[in-house]
C-alpha cells in the first residue's frame, strides 16, 4: 500500500504556475506576441497544477494558524506594493 504525503490545499496550483509561465514566455517569443505569453502560460500552469492537485492530494490538509497568517501578511504585502507602483505610475505618467 502506497501512503501519500499530504500537502495543503492549492499546494500543486503554485507548482503548475511556476512550470508553465515559463512554457508560456516560449510560446509568446516563439508567436511574437509578447504580452499574450504570460497569460497562456498562467492558464496553461493552472490546468497543469489542478491535474497535479487531483492526482497527487485528493485529501490535503487544512493550513495551519501560523500558515494562515503568512498568507494574509503575504496579500497585504502584495495589495501595498501594487498600489505604490501603481501611484508611481501615475505620478509618472501626470510628469511625463
Amino acid at each position: 500500500m502506497v501512503i501519500l504525503k499530504r500537502y495543503p490545499k492549492g499546494h500543486f496550483l503554485g507548482i503548475g504556475i511556476a512550470i508553465g509561465l515559463p512554457v508560456g514566455l516560449v510560446i509568446g517569443f516563439a508567436l511574437d506576441m509578447f504580452a499574450i505569453g504570460p497569460a497562456l502560460g498562467a492558464a496553461l500552469g493552472l490546468g497543469i497544477g489542478a491535474a497535479m492537485e487531483a492526482k497527487y492530494n485528493p485529501n490535503p490538509r487544512e493550513f495551519t494558524i501560523e500558515e494562515q497568517k503568512q498568507q494574509k501578511i503575504a496579500m497585504w504585502a502584495a495589495i501595498v506594493l501594487l498600489a505604490l507602483g501603481l501611484i508611481t505610475l501615475a505620478v509618472f505618467y501626470l510628469v511625463a
